[in-house]
Protein backbone atom coordinates (compact mmCIF):
# COMPACT_ATOMS: atom_id res chain seq x y z
CA UNK A 1 0.00 0.00 0.00
CA UNK A 2 0.78 3.72 -0.41
CA UNK A 3 0.23 6.77 0.46
CA UNK A 4 -0.38 9.27 -2.78
CA UNK A 5 -1.09 12.95 -3.00
CA UNK A 6 -1.56 14.64 -5.76
CA UNK A 7 0.65 17.37 -5.33
CA UNK A 8 3.29 15.68 -3.50
CA UNK A 9 6.53 17.15 -4.63
CA UNK A 10 9.09 18.92 -2.39
CA UNK A 11 8.01 22.76 -3.14
CA UNK A 12 9.21 25.73 -1.55
CA UNK A 13 7.36 27.06 1.03
CA UNK A 14 4.49 30.00 0.77
CA UNK A 15 3.85 32.89 3.29
CA UNK A 16 1.07 31.54 5.71
CA UNK A 17 -1.56 33.83 4.32
CA UNK A 18 -0.88 32.37 0.73
CA UNK A 19 -0.77 28.95 1.84
CA UNK A 20 -3.38 26.22 0.05
CA UNK A 21 -4.77 24.08 2.37
CA UNK A 22 -3.21 20.67 2.68
CA UNK A 23 -3.89 17.83 -0.55
CA UNK A 24 -5.81 15.12 0.09
CA UNK A 25 -3.72 11.95 0.65
CA UNK A 26 -5.70 8.90 -0.85
CA UNK A 27 -4.71 5.17 0.04
CA UNK A 28 -4.15 3.09 -3.05
CA UNK A 29 -2.96 -0.19 -3.45
CA UNK A 30 0.63 -0.58 -5.61
CA UNK A 31 -1.44 -1.38 -8.80
CA UNK A 32 -2.55 2.04 -8.83
CA UNK A 33 0.24 3.71 -8.34
CA UNK A 34 2.22 1.73 -11.16
CA UNK A 35 -0.88 2.39 -13.87
CA UNK A 36 -0.31 6.14 -11.97
CA UNK A 37 3.18 6.05 -12.70
CA UNK A 38 2.81 4.44 -16.41
CA UNK A 39 0.30 6.88 -17.16
CA UNK A 40 1.98 10.03 -16.23
CA UNK A 41 5.03 8.60 -18.06
CA UNK A 42 3.24 7.92 -21.23
CA UNK A 43 1.72 11.56 -21.09
CA UNK A 44 5.17 13.21 -20.52
CA UNK A 45 5.92 11.56 -24.04
CA UNK A 46 3.03 12.66 -25.35
CA UNK A 47 3.99 15.89 -24.19
CA UNK A 48 7.38 16.16 -25.33
CA UNK A 49 6.62 15.46 -29.00
CA UNK A 50 4.10 18.81 -28.39
CA UNK A 51 1.41 20.34 -26.13
CA UNK A 52 -2.08 18.89 -25.97
CA UNK A 53 -5.01 19.85 -24.23
CA UNK A 54 -6.93 17.86 -21.04
CA UNK A 55 -9.05 16.33 -23.54
CA UNK A 56 -6.43 14.93 -26.10
CA UNK A 57 -4.57 13.40 -23.36
CA UNK A 58 -7.52 12.28 -21.27
CA UNK A 59 -8.52 10.71 -25.03
CA UNK A 60 -5.05 8.92 -25.31
CA UNK A 61 -4.65 7.73 -22.22
CA UNK A 62 -8.02 5.75 -22.40
CA UNK A 63 -7.24 4.45 -25.62
CA UNK A 64 -4.34 3.21 -24.08
CA UNK A 65 -5.96 1.25 -21.55
CA UNK A 66 -5.75 2.85 -18.50
CA UNK A 67 -8.47 3.24 -15.68
CA UNK A 68 -10.71 6.70 -15.90
CA UNK A 69 -9.94 7.00 -12.37
CA UNK A 70 -6.01 6.86 -13.64
CA UNK A 71 -6.20 8.96 -16.74
CA UNK A 72 -8.06 11.82 -14.11
CA UNK A 73 -5.61 11.51 -11.68
CA UNK A 74 -2.55 12.11 -14.20
CA UNK A 75 -4.45 15.12 -15.78
CA UNK A 76 -4.84 16.49 -12.45
CA UNK A 77 -1.73 16.44 -11.46
CA UNK A 78 -0.20 17.29 -15.12
CA UNK A 79 -2.34 20.76 -14.75
CA UNK A 80 -1.26 21.12 -11.44
CA UNK A 81 1.99 21.42 -12.52
CA UNK A 82 1.39 23.43 -14.87
CA UNK A 83 1.95 20.71 -18.12
CA UNK A 84 -1.50 21.03 -19.25
CA UNK A 85 -2.68 24.44 -19.35
CA UNK A 86 -5.95 24.69 -21.70
CA UNK A 87 -5.82 28.50 -22.43
CA UNK A 88 -1.91 28.35 -23.10
CA UNK A 89 -2.52 25.75 -25.84
CA UNK A 90 -5.23 27.83 -27.25
CA UNK A 91 -3.26 30.66 -26.98
CA UNK A 92 -0.70 29.18 -29.13
CA UNK A 93 -2.97 27.78 -31.55
CA UNK A 94 -4.62 31.01 -32.60
CA UNK A 95 -0.85 32.41 -32.95
CA UNK A 96 0.45 29.81 -35.12
CA UNK A 97 -2.86 28.79 -37.46
CA UNK A 98 -4.05 32.67 -37.73
CA UNK A 99 -0.99 33.40 -39.73
CA UNK A 100 0.37 30.20 -41.09
CA UNK A 101 -3.27 28.65 -42.53
CA UNK A 102 -4.76 32.27 -42.78
CA UNK A 103 -7.85 31.16 -40.68
CA UNK A 104 -10.18 33.48 -39.16
CA UNK A 105 -11.80 33.46 -35.75
CA UNK A 106 -14.46 30.74 -36.33
CA UNK A 107 -12.44 28.79 -37.85
CA UNK A 108 -9.78 28.94 -35.31
CA UNK A 109 -12.87 27.93 -32.64
CA UNK A 110 -13.95 24.98 -34.59
CA UNK A 111 -10.38 23.77 -34.49
CA UNK A 112 -10.26 24.60 -30.67
CA UNK A 113 -13.46 23.11 -30.17
CA UNK A 114 -12.39 19.79 -32.13
CA UNK A 115 -9.20 19.61 -29.63
CA UNK A 116 -11.11 19.77 -26.41
CA UNK A 117 -11.18 23.14 -25.64
CA UNK A 118 -13.64 25.21 -24.21
CA UNK A 119 -15.52 27.78 -26.04
CA UNK A 120 -14.73 30.09 -23.20
CA UNK A 121 -11.33 29.24 -22.89
CA UNK A 122 -11.13 29.81 -27.12
CA UNK A 123 -12.78 32.70 -26.76
CA UNK A 124 -10.52 34.18 -24.23
CA UNK A 125 -7.35 33.08 -26.42
CA UNK A 126 -8.29 35.07 -29.29
CA UNK A 127 -9.18 37.93 -27.13
CA UNK A 128 -5.56 37.69 -25.97
CA UNK A 129 -3.99 37.05 -28.99
CA UNK A 130 -5.47 40.88 -30.49
CA UNK A 131 -5.92 39.67 -34.12
CA UNK A 132 -7.09 41.87 -36.20
CA UNK A 133 -9.50 40.51 -38.23
CA UNK A 134 -9.95 42.72 -41.31
CA UNK A 135 -6.35 42.90 -42.03
CA UNK A 136 -6.03 38.90 -41.50
CA UNK A 137 -8.66 38.49 -44.28
CA UNK A 138 -7.14 41.73 -46.50
CA UNK A 139 -3.58 39.61 -46.36
CA UNK A 140 -5.48 36.56 -47.43
CA UNK A 141 -7.50 37.97 -50.25
CA UNK A 142 -3.96 39.28 -51.07
CA UNK A 143 -2.59 35.97 -51.32
CA UNK A 144 -6.11 34.81 -53.16
CA UNK A 145 -6.58 36.95 -56.08
CA UNK A 146 -4.04 35.45 -57.97
CA UNK A 147 -6.40 31.91 -58.25
CA UNK A 148 -9.52 34.31 -59.51
CA UNK A 149 -7.71 36.63 -61.74
CA UNK A 150 -8.90 35.26 -64.93
CA UNK A 151 -12.66 35.75 -64.00
CA UNK A 152 -15.01 38.98 -65.11
CA UNK A 153 -14.65 41.07 -61.61
CA UNK A 154 -18.38 40.30 -60.15
CA UNK A 155 -17.08 37.11 -60.55
CA UNK A 156 -13.84 37.39 -58.48
CA UNK A 157 -15.16 39.18 -55.34
CA UNK A 158 -17.93 36.79 -55.25
CA UNK A 159 -15.41 33.61 -55.06
CA UNK A 160 -12.71 35.49 -53.26
CA UNK A 161 -15.54 35.80 -50.63
CA UNK A 162 -16.42 32.19 -50.22
CA UNK A 163 -12.79 31.62 -49.71
CA UNK A 164 -12.49 34.22 -46.60
CA UNK A 165 -15.96 32.48 -45.38
CA UNK A 166 -14.93 28.99 -45.46
CA UNK A 167 -11.74 29.92 -43.99
CA UNK A 168 -13.28 31.58 -41.01
CA UNK A 169 -13.61 34.69 -41.22
CA UNK A 170 -16.63 37.08 -40.59
CA UNK A 171 -18.73 38.71 -43.60
CA UNK A 172 -17.47 41.81 -42.59
CA UNK A 173 -14.36 41.08 -42.39
CA UNK A 174 -14.49 38.96 -45.63
CA UNK A 175 -16.07 42.10 -47.72
CA UNK A 176 -13.05 44.80 -45.96
CA UNK A 177 -10.74 42.22 -48.06
CA UNK A 178 -11.91 41.82 -51.28
CA UNK A 179 -12.55 45.44 -51.40
CA UNK A 180 -9.07 45.78 -50.72
CA UNK A 181 -7.64 43.66 -53.12
CA UNK A 182 -9.90 44.48 -56.26
CA UNK A 183 -10.80 47.57 -58.30
CA UNK A 184 -13.98 49.36 -56.88
CA UNK A 185 -16.31 48.16 -59.64
CA UNK A 186 -15.45 43.83 -58.73
CA UNK A 187 -17.34 44.99 -55.02
CA UNK A 188 -20.71 44.32 -55.72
Amino acid sequence: MTWISPSSRNQTPKPPDAMAPEPTLFLVDDTFADDLKQAMERAGRLLSVRARTVDEIRDRLLGAGFAGNVVEQTTTRLSELGLLDDLEFAREWVRQRALARNLGPRALKAELAAKGVSREVAEEALARAGLDEEALAREAASRWVRKVAGRPLGEQAFKLQQMLLRKGFSHEAAEAGVKAVLPPEGWD
